[in-house]
């Protein structure tokens, strides 16, 4: 399939986007071993959300030694980059087709956080003096124990994942890292895309129903293991209620996206799996790699 194959592109491009995240902490991972551990980190996530993130620290620390810690620093990164990437096409989509996409947002999205985030004045109150007080503690604790064995561990544990945050300021090739950045989302809208014609209802769709599917689709994803349930729901009734597309047919278009990128992630996460064990852990001695 044409989607698998473009997915798998789009994990190649985050493999590639990590690396250079890495190589400003002093390390040069080797393309194929950070490309599994990005698919097996997928392949987790289909079974416990951010169970992916943890093992993909844990295959790079293994195989090509990397400080576990220092790679959730660049991890916490990567996640930033793709909520304001994610914002950026949201903005696309509202552009393309503002008041389409606005009612169904405020509809679907919107109202429904706003109920259940509503808070009185007592509440906030009441997380207001919990926060006052976690601060208190917090500062009693460290006064009491800095001197210890574990708080120096916990120290040099919170500074080698700051490291890891900051290596997003020494990057060596800044338009390549954007170039990565926009290519994945690329990539991410043209598995959608090619799955219009799959059907003929939705082979006439192009630019503003795939931007839209992107966007809401990725919102069920996120609330999911694996977005099960949650995106055929969201995207059908996107599909149902603002392209007014027949139910069982915008039913079976979600389907056939879910399928194509589950399919990918769960072979191409198995094979990683049983290809990583191939693969020799680096020296603690080996020269780091050049490649940008």
């Amino acid at each position: 399939m044409i989607s698998v194959g473009i997915g798998v592109l789009s994990h190649i491009l985050r493999a590639l986007r990590w690396q250079m995240m890495l190589q400003p902490l002093g390390h040069a991972p080797r393309l194929l071993t950070t490309f599994y551990a990005v698919m097996v980190a997928y392949l987790a996530n289909l079974a416990v959300p951010r169970l992916g993130e943890v093992t993909r620290c844990g295959i790079m620390q293994r195989y090509e030694k990397v400080p576990f810690d220092k790679a959730v620093g660049t991890i916490v990164v990567e996640r930033g980059i793709d909520l304001i990437s994610l914002g950026i096409v949201t903005v696309l989509a509202l552009l393309v087709q503002f008041t389409l996409i606005r009612d169904f947002f405020n509809e679907k999205v919107l109202f429904p956080i706003a109920a259940k985030v509503q808070f009185t004045l007592v509440t906030w109150l009441i997380l207001g003096a919990v926060v006052l007080v976690l601060f208190l503690v917090g500062r009693w604790a460290i006064g009491k124990w800095k001197h210890t064995d574990l708080y120096l561990r916990l120290r040099l544990l919170a500074m080698n994942v700051r490291d890891g945050i900051y290596s997003i300021r020494h990057l060596k090739n800044i338009p390549l890292f954007i170039g990565y950045s926009v290519g994945i989302w690329i990539c991410y809208y043209a598995m959608i895309h090619v799955c219009f014609f799959a059907i003929e209802e939705t082979s006439g769709y192009g630019l503003p129903q795939g931007l839209s599917i992107l966007v809401f689709g990725t919102l069920g994803i996120i609330s999911t293991p694996g977005g099960i349930g949650a995106y055929q729901f969201i995207v059908t009734e996107l599909l149902n209620n603002v392209y007014l597309l027949v139910r069982p047919v915008a039913y079976a278009f979600s389907w056939i996206v879910w399928v194509g990128q589950t399919i990918m992630i769960i072979s191409f996460g198995l094979l990683s799996l049983l290809l990583l064990p191939l693969m020799a852990p680096k020296s603690e001695s080996h020269e780091p790699e050049t490649g940008h």
